[in-house]
C-alpha cells in the first residue's frame, strides 16, 4: 500500500493484509479536528461506501502507527463477520429501553444522594446513563481485544501503546467524577469499573512494560496492600473507588476465563472471527454479570441507524413511561 505517512513496516503489512482480505481501500486521513484516540468510519456501520481511519494531526511516529494500527484490526473484525452476513451491534428498542430506565430511576430512589434530587433533573440522567453504559459496551470490548493483539504482534509498538494507555486510562477512569454527586453510586462504579477491569488484563499483558494502572490512578492506589479484611474495617469500604476495585477485580477475572483465543497466531479470516464473537461473548457475559441482560439486544447495523435516529422521540416516550406525561 502507497501512503502520504511515514509507517512502520508492520503497519504497511497490515493495511495491505485488510485491503485484500476486504476488498476494498483503506483511506487514512491526518486532521486537526480528531480526538487522540482516532475515529474509524467503516462501510459497515455507517454506510458511507469506503473506509477511513482518522488521527489526530499531533500524534508522529509510533503513535500514529499505534492509533492507525487498533483501528485497522477493529476494521478487520467488522469486515469479517459483515462477509458471512454475522455483523451485529449492541442496540436497544423501546422495550428493552424501558425496562433499563425504569431500573435506572429504582435506583434513583434507592441512592440517599440522588433520591432528593429535583424531578427534573431525574429526568435528565434518566436516558443518559442508560445510553453511557451501551457506549461503553459498544467501544470497550473491541478496544480491548485490539490492544491485546498489538501488543502481542507489535513490539515495535508497545512502548507508544503504554504511553496511550496510561493517558486512556486517567481519562476513562475520572471522565465521571465531576458528575459523580448527581449519579447513583452503582453507575460510577459499573462504568469505571469496566475500564478498571481493561486497564487491569492490559497491565498483566504488558506488565514488563510497567503499566501498572493501580499504581497510576492515584484514587486505587491507597487499595495495593490492604487485604479484604483492613478494606472492610476502614471508612474506604464507602468509598466508590473501593467498589470500582471489588467490581473491577471480578470483571477482570472474567475477562481472563472469556478470552481464550490464540492471539499470536497467523492473521486469517478465522482469526478474525474468532475475535469478533469473542468480542460479544464479553458483552453478554458482562450484562449477566450485571444484571442487565434485559437491558440491551445485538441488531444490524441498519436497524441501529435507525434506533439513533429516532432517539429524541424515544427518549421522550421513555420519562412519560417512567414519569407519566406532562
Amino acid at each position: 500500500m502507497k501512503s502520504p505517512y511515514n509507517l512502520s513496516p508492520g503497519l504497511l503489512e497490515l493495511l495491505d493484509y485488510a485491503t485484500r482480505e476486504l476488498q476494498a481501500e483503506v483511506i487514512l486521513n491526518r486532521r486537526t479536528d480528531i480526538p487522540a484516540h482516532g475515529l474509524l468510519v467503516d462501510d459497515y456501520t455507517y454506510f458511507t461506501g469506503k473506509h477511513v481511519i482518522a488521527f489526530s494531526n499531533s500524534q508522529l511516529g509510533m503513535l500514529k502507527d499505534y492509533t492507525i494500527t487498533r483501528h485497522c484490526l477493529h476494521l478487520l473484525v467488522k469486515g469479517m463477520a459483515a462477509q458471512r452476513q454475522e455483523y451485529r451491534v449492541i442496540s436497544y428498542s423501546s422495550g428493552v429501553a424501558l425496562a433499563g430506565c425504569q431500573q435506572v430511576y429504582l435506583d434513583v430512589l434507592k441512592d440517599e444522594v440522588t433520591r432528593n434530587m429535583e424531578i427534573w433533573r431525574k429526568k435528565q440522567i434518566l436516558f443518559l446513563l442508560y445510553t453511557l453504559i451501551h457506549e461503553a459496551l459498544a467501544e470497550l470490548p473491541w478496544n480491548l481485544l485490539c490492544n491485546i493483539v498489538i501488543a502481542r504482534k507489535y513490539p515495535a509498538m508497545r512502548n507508544a501503546q503504554v504511553y496511550f494507555l496510561l493517558k486512556e486510562s486517567m481519562r476513562d477512569m475520572h471522565d465521571l467524577v465531576p458528575v459523580k454527586d448527581f449519579i447513583p453510586q452503582r453507575y460510577f462504579v459499573l462504568h469505571n469499573a469496566m475500564y478498571y477491569a481493561r486497564d487491569m488484563i492490559l497491565a498483566y499483558i504488558l506488565s514488563e512494560y510497567k503499566l501498572n494502572p493501580v499504581i497510576n490512578i492515584p484514587e486505587l492506589q491507597r487499595f495495593r496492600n490492604l487485604d479484604m479484611k483492613e478494606m472492610m474495617t476502614q471508612r474506604w469500604s464507602r468509598s466508590p473507588w473501593y467498589h470500582t476495585k471489588m467490581v473491577g477485580d471480578a470483571m477482570a477475572n472474567m475477562l481472563e476465563l472469556t478470552i481464550t483465543a490464540d492471539l499470536e497466531a497467523p492473521y486469517s479470516r478465522d482469526y478474525f472471527r474468532e475475535l469478533y464473537h469473542c468480542g460479544m461473548d464479553l458483552v453478554n457475559r458482562w450484562l449477566v454479570m450485571v444484571g442487565m441482560q434485559d437491558w440491551y439486544v445485538w441488531e444490524t447495523p441498519e436497524r441501529h441507524r435507525e434506533i439513533l435516529a429516532s432517539g429524541p422521540a424515544m427518549e421522550k416516550s421513555l420519562i412519560e413511561a417512567v414519569f407519566g406525561p406532562e
